[in-house]
């Protein structure tokens, strides 16, 4: 990875974090329990919004270079993070190891959103829980025609985030059973173009 990808972009999801993901982040795991992993960690920006019984998560992400950042949001907020570098593709963790596992706003940039389900699904007890909070390609027409417009520049400039993955329909197909979802609200200017989805879903007991 380059000095963009290394030094750049880590500072720059801090920076551009749109003001409404607050209120998101906080509604996604306000209810998390149990043994967690969290996918694609990054900066650690989740962290403080982690119910206060929570204090240590694994955590796994493919850059190294996030880590410092991480780790610093892990001990401001008390909390100590297991971390492994790698794959949520291909997870280093046994079968039914986790009661929840965490992604938010990784799916739009891995490199096989089947594979990381699947090993969501294959790490969570059964009953276990997925909390998602991701965007994707949206239903009303104005954004969409932007989100494949600049889909290509998105991949560019965000480490490979792609603007038009139908996110909602990767996860109704995984084999999880969906208990909350909820379209939200498109953000505001140029964060329109991430319309997420947040919800959770339960692998059958």
């Amino acid at each position: 990875m380059g000095f963009y990808a290394n030094k750049i972009f880590p500072w720059l999801l801090d920076v551009t974090e749109p003001k409404e993901m607050a209120e998101q982040r906080r509604l996604i795991l306000r209810n998390v329990s149990g043994e967690v992993l969290e996918i694609g960690i990054g900066t650690g920006i989740n962290l403080p919004f982690y119910p206060e019984n929570i204090r240590t998560l694994t955590v796994i992400d493919p850059s190294d270079a996030v880590r410092p950042r991480a780790e610093k949001r892990a001990d401001a907020t008390g909390r100590t993070i297991k971390w492994h570098q790698g794959q949520g593709e291909q997870l280093p963790f046994d079968e039914g190891r986790f009661d929840t596992v965490v992604t938010v706003d990784v799916l739009c940039s891995v490199d096989n959103v089947d594979a990381v389900l699947r090993e969501s699904y294959r790490v969570l007890k059964p009953g276990g829980r997925l909390h998602f909070l991701e965007h994707g390609i949206t239903h009303e027409d104005k954004i969409r025609k932007w989100q494949i417009r600049l889909n290509s520049l998105s991949k560019v400039i965000a480490g490979g985030c792609e603007l038009t993955r139908d996110i909602e329909k990767l996860i109704r197909d995984s084999g999880f059973i969906i208990d909350e979802f909820v379209r939200v609200s498109p953000f505001s200017g140029m964060n329109m173009l991430y319309t997420h989805i947040r919800g959770v879903a339960i692998k059958p007991v």
